[in-house]
Formats: structure tokens, C-alpha cells, sequence
């Protein structure tokens, strides 16, 4: 999952969607810095990414994907998850999906004391260009992976995207409409878990 399911995922608290966005960025040492709340939703984001690895349905989407898309399977799947949960926000989500931007939004901007520079400059750019809002819309998923673009060293191999997410939109929904409630139970442990 990409930043959108993780802090939808921890919606219910500020600290756990910060450690949450935080999950893939920090290291070990930043890590045991944080403040305990924010440490948690770290390792609630990893806690959701293990559990999203090893999902069969997940697995199979990334097979479809790795035929056209070789080794970026797993990062193209994770982008398009949240696109899907977009598409089922109204079953899944309790709040509407306006507020739950803002409420992230500033729930990020008040997190940025305890970034590292990197993070914060991205909440910036994530705020100001409202980024969550992009995996609404197929014109939205187009520029996430043109930003995604520049940043491999293999960009090649995300000729056909689009197409592929068209394509494969039956897998993708199967899969995320199966995995997403496991994920919400997860994350629900991390309420009152002192982890």
C-alpha cells in the first residue's frame, strides 16, 4: 500500500498516521528517536506492508503486473491499491473523503518537528499539491506514475501503466476488497496496543 491506505489505515489517530507516512523513509536510528505514539505507527506501516506482501490475491496482481512491468510490479501495485481504495472509499472508509484529506493534511503538518528534512519537505509538496486527491482519477494516476517515472532507473518498464491498471482493474479490486478489511483489523489493534 501507498501513502493514501497507510494513513487511512491509522485515520483514528495523528501520531500513528505520521509514523505511518513515516514508514518507508526512516531508518533504524530515526526510528528509536520518535516520540512512542509516532514509533508506533511505523511500525503499524510495517506491520501493513507484511501483511500486504504476503496476500495471495496481492501476489497474483504483481504476477499480472511482472509480466509488462517486471521488478516494479510490487511498487505499481502498491500506487494502484490506493486508486482502488478510492473507488470503494464510501464502503470502507467511516469519514467522507474531503475531511479525511484535511484532517491528514494537518495532521502531517503538525508531525514535521519530528521529520527528518526529506519527510518534511514532502509534506509540504504533498499539502500544497493535495496529493492524496490525485489517486481519485485515471488523469490523477496518470501523473503519480509520471512522477514515479523520474525517479527509477528503469523507467522503460512503466511504458503501458495506464493500461495495464485498466486492464487488470477487475484483479485489483478482487484483491483489495479481500485484503483491505484484514488490514483495517490490523490497524484497529493499534488503538489501544502499547506496542
Amino acid at each position: 500500500m501507498n501513502y493514501l491506505a497507510h494513513l487511512a489505515l491509522s485515520h483514528f489517530s495523528a501520531d500513528l498516521q505520521v509514523g505511518n507516512y513515516l514508514g518507508d523513509v526512516l531508518r533504524g536510528g530515526e526510528v528509536s528517536a520518535l516520540p512512542p505514539e509516532i514509533r508506533r505507527g511505523v511500525i503499524l506501516h510495517r506491520a501493513i506492508d507484511r501483511l500486504t506482501d504476503a496476500d495471495p490475491d496481492v501476489r497474483e496482481v504483481n504476477r499480472l503486473l511482472a509480466s509488462r512491468h517486471g521488478r516494479y510490479a510490487p511498487v505499481l501495485s502498491d500506487i494502484a491499491f490506493d486508486h482502488f481504495l478510492c473507488r470503494n472509499w464510501t464502503v470502507v472508509m467511516p469519514t467522507a473523503f474531503a475531511p479525511f484529506c484535511q484532517h491528514t493534511y494537518a495532521a502531517l503538518r503538525a508531525g514535521k518537528p519530528h521529520m527528518p528534512p526529506r519527510a518534511a519537505r514532502y509534506v509540504e509538496a504533498m499539502t500544497d499539491d493535495d496529493w492524496l486527491a490525485l489517486y481519485t482519477t485515471t488523469a490523477g494516476m496518470r501523473q503519480v506514475f509520471a512522477r514515479l517515472r523520474s525517479r527509477l532507473s528503469r523507467p522503460e518498464l512503466l511504458t503501458g501503466i495506464n493500461g495495464s491498471l485498466q486492464e487488470f482493474a477487475p484483479a485489483f479490486n478482487r484483491a483489495f476488497l479481500l485484503l483491505f478489511p484484514r488490514l483495517q483489523a490490523l490497524a484497529a489493534t493499534y488503538r489501544e496496543s502499547t506496542h
